[in-house]
């Protein structure tokens, strides 16, 4: 069984049923991730989504959701995502869309989009588990929301938000574009122009990951010598940018004790740092210590003898 359903986008741009594809290519893969981002969180690795998408008539799109499940790696044995008591506890594709809120469903609620519509950027001031897998969502004004347990896990997913903004948000910040429509076979959930902003991902701010320090060799790539500026580098694999706080070695390139050429080479105390922001790996590199500088000039070595040498020193 699959499960279908339309993203339509509206407005005066759109009069001749055309939307410039930098618009539309980027939402079509939002959504798709989406999908089967939802997919994986609710359902784990046994479970493969694939979203495939085909044109209807003007003005619409339609995307047809296939999901099938592995029951049995041992034999290899693949069924259907909707057949089979083995796999009653699975959500399938139609629920995943509720829960998601393309559609209603959800007894109304409209899953994780319908919670966002409703907080209209508000923040949740309190959370109740209540039985049966159901969630209350409370306001400071006193306003509260019953919701599922499985939308709270999508609602708090960072990527899922993130992928809910580059359908709804982005495309309509475009002049033109005044609504989206999500519909599938449970209804239909549409966001006006005036409510975009409910849909803009949040900032998280960054978690440190740890730090490390190594030894290692790197050849300068570019030089800067303005304030806070990072010098670049190049460890023999990959290049990036550096922040160096040898304030002994800073000195010297003030007072022109330090004469530096393009690709010389500098071997440093490295400090390697990481942090998750936004649910992605930055990392940050800063050279605490500089230990030796090696000219990248290449003397070519002739065969002198002793009083040759003795001449060229």
């Amino acid at each position: 069984m699959n499960a279908s359903f339309k993203i339509s986008y509206d407005g005066p741009a759109l009069a001749d049923h055309e939307m410039n594809v930098k618009d539309f290519a980027p939402a079509l893969l939002a959504l798709g991730e989406l999908l089967e981002e939802a997919n994986g969180i609710l359902n784990g690795k046994d479970v493969k989504l694939a979203v495939n998408i085909r044109a209807t008539e003007q003005g619409s799109i339609e995307a047809l959701l296939t999901a099938v499940q592995s029951v049995s790696s041992t034999v290899g044995q693949m069924t259907s995502l909707f057949s089979g008591d083995q796999v009653s506890a699975v959500v399938n594709a139609k629920e995943l869309l509720e829960i998601i809120g393309i559609g209603i469903g959800m007894g109304g609620s409209g899953g994780v989009i319908g919670i966002l519509k409703w907080l209209k950027g508000r923040q949740v001031k309190n959370v109740v588990e209540l039985e049966d897998d159901k969630f209350k969502l409370e306001l400071e004004g006193g306003e509260v929301r019953l919701v599922s347990k499985k939308e709270i896990r999508l609602f708090t997913w960072l990527n899922i938000r993130k992928n809910i903004e580059a359908i709804i948000h982005v495309p309509l910040q475009k002049t033109g574009i005044e609504k989206v429509s999500l519909i599938s076979d449970s209804g239909m959930q549409s966001v006006e122009k005036s409510e975009t902003d409910y849909f803009i991902a949040p900032i998280v701010e960054r978690e440190k990951m740890g730090d490390s320090i190594m030894k290692i060799n790197l050849q300068i790539v570019n030089i800067s010598f303005q304030e806070g500026g990072k010098w670049r580098f190049s460890d023999g694999n990959s290049m990036f940018f550096a922040d160096i706080t040898d304030k002994g070695f800073m000195e010297k390139i003030q007072k022109n004790e330090e004469v530096f050429a393009r690709d010389d080479i500098l071997f440093v105390d490295l400090k390697i740092k990481q942090y998750l922001e936004n649910g992605l790996i930055k990392t940050e590199h800063e050279i605490v210590k500089i230990l030796e500088h090696k000219s990248a000039a290449i003397q070519i070595q002739l065969p002198f003898g002793e009083s040759g040498k003795e001449e060229l020193k």
